[in-house]
């Protein structure tokens, strides 16, 4: 973890600690008929919610012990200790719950925000927010003037893989090819699914040469892959990208036609542009 996340988690878990503090200061210049100890549960779910789950069960235990300290000085002499100290339990099951549904919830938000970004079959960007790094990206390439690269991949004749062989089979295929995209470009880089069998390559820092070279070596990965039956190419379009002034609308387009003209070349090769 770098050092700054870590000086932002410090400063949140001295807050939540602090907040517990409060609380216990709090309860303990109340009357012990006015039972303030349920507040001890906002530090915990803020501990758990920003924090994650290990933290929100240690503020739940140490808030626990500090309630059961309040609890036996408060307590009136004829209650029993066991008493109290199902009071506790019953503190740390009802934060338990509300962890577990914390957790959930996050989860759940985790699950909506991949889907609202991600294709589901393939799990690379979707066509909305593979268009929204490559706008990000053209920013970045206006402004400092570094070069940029986009590839843009279509099977060849993929109707012809669903027809013979049905959906199931072209489902696996474009998993497949998603991940020999990934196999053949840099961590940096950007794979998208753009359309049915349509794919892309975003890649900053990226001149023309190195950006064919890859397109190249991305063609004859897909080759290799399916070699066999069902046997699938690729027709690629690359553009390679310096100073310009383009939005990712036309940029997405001049790689599109680049990818036509392979097309019209005879398919199962690389088409690269300019500007």
């Amino acid at each position: 973890m770098a050092p700054r996340p870590r000086l932002r988690r410090a400063v949140r878990l001295v807050a939540w600690a602090g907040l517990a503090a409060g609380v216990f200061l709090l309860n303990t210049r109340t009357p012990a008929e006015l039972r303030l100890g349920i507040l001890y549960i906002v530090p915990v779910l803020l501990a758990a919610s920003s924090d994650g789950l290990g933290w929100g069960i240690s503020f739940a235990l140490a808030t626990a012990l500090l309630r059961f300290g309040v609890g036996i000085d408060q307590m009136p002499l004829d209650t029993l200790l066991q008493v109290r100290i199902l009071n506790e339990v019953a503190y740390l099951a009802v934060v338990g719950v509300a962890i577990a549904g914390l957790s959930q919830l996050r989860r759940t938000q985790s699950q909506l925000e991949l889907l609202a970004t991600h294709d589901p079959l393939t799990t690379v960007l979707n066509a909305r927010a593979f268009a929204s790094r490559v706008a990000q990206e053209l920013g970045r390439n206006r402004r400092y003037g570094r070069p940029l690269a986009l590839i843009y991949l279509d099977l060849d004749d993929f109707k012809k893989v669903n027809d013979a062989h049905g959906h199931a089979t072209g489902d696996a295929v474009l998993r497949l090819v998603a991940d020999a995209m990934r196999s053949a470009v840099r961590q940096a880089d950007v794979v998208g699914r753009l359309g049915g069998d349509e794919f892309g390559v975003l890649m900053p820092e990226t001149d023309g040469s190195l950006a064919h070279a890859v397109a190249n070596r991305l063609a004859g990965g897909i080759r290799t892959v399916f070699r066999g039956t069902p046997s699938v190419t690729a027709s690629i379009g690359v553009v390679a990208v310096s100073g310009t002034e383009a939005g990712s609308d036309e940029l997405l387009r001049k790689a599109d036609q680049a990818m036509y003209e392979a097309k019209r070349a005879g398919k199962d090769r690389v088409v690269q542009v300019t500007m």
